[in-house]
């Protein structure tokens, strides 16, 4: 609770240091579980201290696994009808034309998966398209024929109309869009106002700034062994850095969409990946009077960081309670 009080009410300078805390809840979790367990097996009542520290940051624990009293099967939750609405957010990593996937075809499965799920909107991060034949705009649309309405903003743009960026995609009209530009950043955020069901919702795709390691950082953590020399504290110091820094220019981004969703007329979807954790400013910032999908109906710990570090959700969509 003091956490959720201070992800709101401290200053973005100082907000860094709440997401270092953020960043490493879910070992802290376990850490006091265990604790607390070994504890009661040997009936000591320090078993206590490690309960109330859980119980005290018990909405932080359920923001990572959600409690449910009742047994309703998850997937009854969501009953099927003519008004309902399906939304994908995906970060696909500029399709995998870099090989982060040592996966012969991955970007093929990436596109696959997609157009299997039949969404009604498709909001995609770190979109790619090309001259190539096979990331060419057109063609990328052809295969989302389902959702035949499309806004793309690229980042950095060829001369041929194409580069990567950002892009929605939707089964129904797009009748208005446009884009919240961060400075000094291949980061940003897009809106689409869509036309569904004679009335109009405002949806916000969203790339908040990443940490933006690089491969010695990821070689180090791949191997990372605590020899307290010269050359591990320099790495640790360099990915402390970028990490701050993240946290700094992420908490600036999250002002700016914040204010732009506050203004909305329309009711709004707010989605994308925002490199943040549910223990920190962005979450709590720009999920402010919305609903988190992922508490209504998700299951587990909806881990959907693909990396060196398990169990970290940084990618949501909220919405309007409406």
């Amino acid at each position: 609770m003091l956490l959720s009080y201070l992800s709101t009410h401290i200053s973005p300078a100082k907000i860094w240091i709440l997401a270092f805390f953020g960043l490493a809840y879910p070992y802290f979790l376990v850490v006091n579980l265990l604790f607390m367990f070994v504890w009661m097996l040997r009936f000591k009542k320090q078993f206590l201290l490690s309960f109330g520290i859980i119980l005290i940051g018990i909405n932080h624990f359920n923001a990572f696994i959600p409690l449910r009293l009742n047994k309703e099967k998850i997937h009854e939750t969501v009953k099927e009808s003519p008004n309902q609405l399906k939304l994908l957010s995906y970060n696909v990593r500029l399709f995998n034309i870099y090989d982060w996937l040592s996966k012969p075809g991955a970007n093929q499965d990436i596109l696959n998966f997609i157009r299997s799920e039949r969404p009604d909107i498709i909001c995609i991060q770190e979109f790619y398209s090309s001259t190539d034949k096979e990331y060419q705009p057109d063609k990328i649309k052809k295969f989302f024929s389902g959702t035949p309405y499309s806004y793309i903003h690229y980042t950095y743009k060829n001369k041929n109309n194409t580069g990567h960026g950002i892009a929605t995609f939707s089964r129904y009209p797009i009748i208005n869009k446009g884009v919240i530009s961060f400075p000094n950043t291949s980061n940003e955020a897009i809106y689409t106002d869509i036309l569904y069901l004679k009335d109009t919702i405002r949806v916000y795709n969203n790339h908040l700034q990443s940490v933006q390691l690089q491969r010695r950082n990821y070689n180090f953590l791949d191997t990372i062994r605590l020899r307290y020399d010269d050359d591990q504290i320099r790495e640790v110091k360099d990915i402390s850095k970028r990490l701050k820094k993240a946290y700094i220019k992420r908490s600036t981004q999250v002002d700016s969409i914040s204010k732009h969703i506050r203004s909305s007329k329309y009711p709004v979807i707010v989605c994308g990946d925002f490199n943040d954790t549910p223990v920190s400013y962005s979450y709590r910032k720009m999920g402010k009077g919305l609903k988190d999908a992922f508490l209504s109906s998700g299951q587990g710990t909806g881990s959907t960081y693909s990396g060196i570090f398990p169990y970290f959700r940084i990618d949501y969509i909220f919405h309007d309670k409406e």
